[in-house]
């Protein structure tokens, strides 16, 4: 990947077009969107540690992006596909509370499990749906870029995995509904 043109220190994640283009890092990157609003960052954790549904220790690194509308945070698990949180806030919100926003939204998150592992009498495993309800995000699969992952319990699950999974729903009706990372989902 391509290093920061300001800083020459952190990988370039952005690229900001205008009179040219620059790639920069996040961090530069809203040095310079903080200076352009007027708007000061206040810092922040980097980190966010809770433990999930069965007590098992998550961590989670944090981020701030200042967009001219508004402020995000999001908060992604150190592992591949793991779990993701991000919160909103208007420019001028308090960042503090935004934050601890991000750190409850978290704590919801993985407080609640959705599927299961389980096994046949013949010792083969199968994973399960728990209460009739799944909520995750959709996220991509490099190996079959054609398909989309399904993250659950911070568990990456292909199409036909989770296919398997709503096997046992034969007749039932289903609801879809797309939230964005942003939003609250009860």
């Amino acid at each position: 990947m391509n290093k920061c043109e300001r800083c020459q220190k952190r990988e370039a994640s952005i690229i900001v077009t205008g009179d040219g283009q620059e790639q920069l890092c996040v961090s530069c990157f809203n040095d310079r969107l903080s200076k352009d609003l007027g708007v000061q960052l206040e810092s922040m954790p980097e980190e966010i540690v809770v433990n999930d549904h069965s007590k098992t220790r998550r961590k989670f690194v944090v981020q701030q992006r200042l967009y001219p509308n508004g402020l995000f945070l999001e908060a992604t698990e150190d592992i591949e596909y793991g779990y993701q949180f991000a919160v909103h806030g208007e420019i001028d919100c308090n960042q503090e509370e935004l934050f601890q926003k991000l750190v409850e939204k978290v704590k919801h998150g993985v407080h609640k499990q959705f599927t299961k592992v389980g096994k046949f009498l013949n010792g083969q495993t199968y994973h399960s749906i728990i209460g009739d309800e799944v909520v995750g995000r959709i996220d991509h699969d490099e190996r079959r870029s054609s398909e989309p992952m399904i993250v659950i319990d911070g568990q990456p699950y292909t199409w036909e995995q989770l296919g398997e999974m709503v096997k046992s729903y034969e007749g039932f009706q289903l609801q879809i509904k797309f939230f964005d990372m942003t939003d609250d989902v009860e």
